[in-house]
Formats: C-alpha cells, structure tokens, sequence
C-alpha cells in the first residue's frame, strides 16, 4: 500500500466521521424541536420558556451542522487533490 492510497483511506475515514456528526445534528434538530414543543404545548404558561428552548436548540444545531458540513466539503477538495 503507498503512501496515496494510505493517505485516501485516511480521509474516508475523517469523510464517514464528520457524515455521523451530520447525522447527529440533524437528529437532536428534529428530536429536540418535537420534544421541547410537545413537552411545552399543554403549558400555556410555559409555552415562552419551550419555544426559547427550542430555538436554542435549533440554532445550536444548525450551527454544528455548517461547521461539520464546511468540513465535509474541505476532505472531499483533498481527496480530489490525490
């Protein structure tokens, strides 16, 4: 095995990790929005406190989705580079 094909098997594996991380974020989005509103809904004086947390929750994974997605996209240009 040389060095390129090491170097390509190297960023699969970073390429497979970051797409779990992807995964993962997009499941504490919707996991996170349905619980938090469906928890809150049947408390009308509480329903302020679910939906800021929903956003929370929302905004915290859509900013973990971009970074990891901003990283996908920087493996896929070095493995076209080999």
């Amino acid at each position: 095995m040389n060095k390129k094909e090491l170097e390509k098997n190297i960023l699969d594996l970073k390429y497979q990790f970051q797409m779990q991380k992807i995964n993962a974020s997009l499941i504490m989005l919707t996991i996170g929005i349905l619980s938090f509103v469906g928890t809150f809904i049947w408390y009308s004086e509480r329903l302020i406190f679910g939906i800021s947390i929903s956003i929370i929750v929302t905004l915290l994974s859509l900013f973990f989705y971009k970074t990891t997605k901003k990283q996908l996209i920087r493996i896929v240009k070095d493995i076209r580079e080999l």
